[in-house]
């Protein structure tokens, strides 16, 4: 018996025989899978001519609903399958003037299936002949069905399996490691292939430098490209010919006015493989860039816009406008489509893929209906371009997923996981053969670890606990941490006993302050899906309380706290810094700290530090004369904090290319290094960059015992 060739099953040789059917005004060619009426073409595609197709299989019997998701929807959910079904059965419905309460053509059998009740004629020599008559079903009456012989059936088999059908899904049969260098990895960073080799960025600028390494795509030794660039960011694309990269080079932060550079834009880079002498694409920044296929330009965006540009840089022209940090822009493979992803924010986790034609028109979301994930990102085709391969989810939820291409008329229309855990798995990359998917691997564990000045040497703090920031009540008696990467917050003695947990899900809190009278712990919740917030949180538990602003610093009256408000909407957020009472609700602006964000008020609660917005300048407040003052300058400022006496302020500086510890005496802005850590192994995670002080100001920091390693999924 000859059966259709569906998605998922083997693949039967087809028959040569096309057996076009007709029943009332009505005729539909398997060859060409094309619906007419008195040889008019009507439009009907994708599920519901398959599902008419596979009805005038079994004319006059009943095609049930398991059938019909085996054979139309395998591995779809029940959901996804009953949707796509009934959409399907009122589509055709309504293309052939059908009714499901007086059916000419498809009758409804309760709780069962669906039977195509009209009398069949098939294509002869002869022209059409009937064939498996049956008399329609009308409500108040008996009908009588005329079975075809099982011949006849077989041509419309026969006709069937001619019929135009999508390839299998792919499914991962075999997991390989690439890399076991050991060596911290962006987990958003896309990485290229030219075939032979894999090119990735191994560290970042402001974590202990970076450098382009490359590997063998079947594995082995990880070696370096050596490049007078030292600050590389991500790897944008790989040239249509292998000749050369194009990378990001400089620390992306926030937005400067005074460069016109947007928030996550940074330099463009073409560095020549194997090895040469790097130049400067033009003198604009960019958050991601892509050659076009035939190589004589480039496509940018700068965080406004796409822009193309000649190889040199020259001749900008804009394609198209978009807000929002712009990542991971590829072509398809026949050059008529371009996709991305988008961030927008803050707090830039809510990422969605777009697409648009090459010529920038018709820009539209990729999946604005999906439900699968609020984050999509990381997205690649297959050779061939029948599929799409991209990253979605958060956390424990965070897979590979596999869309096939609409164009084909079968596809079921909704993504498909393809792999997932337990490592957390991103950026998928297709081989040039399309016969292995690469992808990051990460496996995340951190632990603080304290500098201690007198042996210079880092030790374990906390008993080495899996915590990305963490306070010490003013008692000294208690730690309220935050464990990593799930990100609650704890409260324990400082033995380690008496654990107890403060927050769940959905929840996710950074940077726990206790308050003076060590009866509560605000905090920052960075849920995803939407702008981070202050919040507070009895020490004895118990549900939390929102708060105005994002990262809260107590004052020493223990009512209230200063904290930077963000402008809804905006990629340079910050309104400035706000005094809030907690219990009044009353709300003040700081003068002149419009644009400042990261406040911290002094022990005494006379002075409030805080950066610029390009996070270059760490400016002083005088509560007493209500001024601000600069009191350092420096290439890249995070995680102030004041020292326990009040006569320091702590942070963490990029010096070229190289994070460190710093401190500035108050008043004069003396600042002098505490500790490098250039040689410090640090997760690639803004939560995980925290510094803090022990209660007697010894430096603690975030040592990183995760793993980031490329792993090749081979596809069947």
């Amino acid at each position: 018996m000859y059966t259709l060739r569906l998605l998922g099953e083997s693949m039967a040789e087809p028959s040569k025989v096309s057996v076009p059917v007709r029943f009332g005004p009505f005729s539909v060619s398997p060859d060409s899978g094309e619906l007419r009426k008195n040889g008019t073409r009507l439009k009907l595609t994708g599920q519901a001519i398959h599902v008419l197709l596979t009805l005038l299989e079994k004319p006059g019997q009943i095609v049930t609903r398991e059938d019909l998701q085996q054979k139309l929807w395998p591995g779809a959910s029940f959901g996804d399958f009953e949707h796509g079904l009934n959409a399907a059965v009122k589509r055709l419905r309504d293309t052939l003037g059908d009714s499901a309460e007086n059916p000419a053509f498809i009758e409804t059998v309760p709780r069962k299936g669906y039977k195509f009740i009209a009398p069949v004629e098939l294509s002869g020599r002869d022209g059409f002949r009937p064939t498996a008559v049956a008399q329609p079903v009308r409500k108040g009456r008996n009908s009588t069905l005329v079975i075809a012989s099982v011949s006849m059936v077989a041509f419309v088999f026969a006709g069937v399996i001619v019929w135009r059908s999508l390839p299998r899904l792919p499914k991962v049969t075999n997991v390989a490691q690439v890399t076991n260098d050991a060596k911290a990895k962006v987990p958003m960073n896309l990485f290229v292939t030219d075939g032979v080799r894999l090119y990735f960025i191994e560290g970042t600028p402001w974590a202990g430098g970076s450098a382009i390494a490359q590997v063998s795509a079947i594995g082995g030794e990880t070696t370096r490209i050596d490049t007078p660039l030292k600050e590389m960011l991500a790897i944008y694309a790989i040239a249509p010919d292998f000749s050369e990269l194009l990378v990001a080079n400089g620390v992306a932060g926030q937005a400067d006015p005074a460069t016109g550079r947007s928030h996550g834009a940074a330099e463009l880079w073409a560095q020549p493989l194997p090895a040469g002498t790097p130049h400067r694409v033009g003198r604009f920044y960019a958050t991601d860039a892509c050659y076009t296929p035939d190589g004589t330009h480039i496509l940018y965006a700068d965080g406004h816009a796409f822009i193309t540009i000649n190889r040199d840089g020259s001749n900008p022209h804009e394609l198209a406008k978009l807000q929002g940090i712009v990542r991971g822009i590829r072509y398809s493979p026949d050059g008529r489509g371009i996709r991305f992803h988008v961030q927008v924010g803050p707090p830039f986790d809510n990422g969605s893929l777009w697409e648009m034609d090459a010529n920038g028109n018709g820009l539209h979301p990729l999946l604005p209906n999906w439900k699968g994930s609020a984050f999509q990102c990381c997205g690649t085709w297959s050779p061939d371009g029948n599929y799409y391969f991209f990253r979605a989810g958060f956390e424990d939820d965070q897979a590979i997923w596999v869309w096939p291409e609409h164009r084909f008329i079968l596809g079921n229309g909704t993504p498909s996981r393809l792999i997932s855990g337990p490592l957390r798995l991103s950026v998928p990359v297709a081989s040039t053969d399309g016969k292995k998917l690469f992808v990051m691997g990460e496996q995340r564990r951190v632990e603080p670890v304290l500098y201690d000045s007198k042996s210079r040497r880092f030790e374990s703090y906390l008993n080495g606990i899996s915590t990305s920031s963490f306070d010490t009540s003013h008692d000294r008696k208690w730690v309220a941490y935050v464990s990593y990467p799930d990100l609650s917050l704890w409260r324990m003695r400082m033995n380690g006993t008496d654990r107890m947990r403060l927050t769940f899900p959905p929840v996710r809190t950074y940077g726990p302050s206790w308050s003076p009278d060590d009866s509560t712990i605000a905090f920052m919740d960075v849920r995803f899906g939407r702008p981070w917030t202050a919040s507070l949180v009895s020490s004895s538990g118990g549900p939390p309380q929102l708060l105005p602003g994002d990262e809260p610093s107590w004052l020493p009256d223990g009512r209230s706290y200063i904290s930077a408000r963000t402008k809804p909407n905006d990629i340079a957020p910050f309104a400035g810094i706000f005094r809030f009472d907690v219990y009044s609700g009353k709300t003040s602006l700081i003068p002149g700290s419009e644009g400042l964000y990261s406040a911290r008020a002094s022990p005494d609660g006379r002075y409030i530090a805080a950066f610029s917005q390009a996070a270059t300048e760490l400016l002083l407040f005088d509560s007493k004369t209500k001024q601000w003052s600069s009191l350092a300058k420096g290439e890249l400022f995070s995680y102030n904090l004041w020292s326990h006496d009040g006569k320091y302020v702590y942070m963490r500086d990029s010096h070229s290319g190289s994070p460190r510890i710093v401190r500035v005496r108050i008043p004069d802005g003396r600042m002098e290094e505490v500790v490098s850590l250039k040689d410090l192994p640090q997760v690639v995670d803004i939560f995980a960059g925290w510094i803090g002080l022990t209660p007697d100001d010894q430096p603690i920091v975030i040592r990183d015992r995760s793993t980031q390693e490329i792993y090749a999924l081979d596809l069947r």
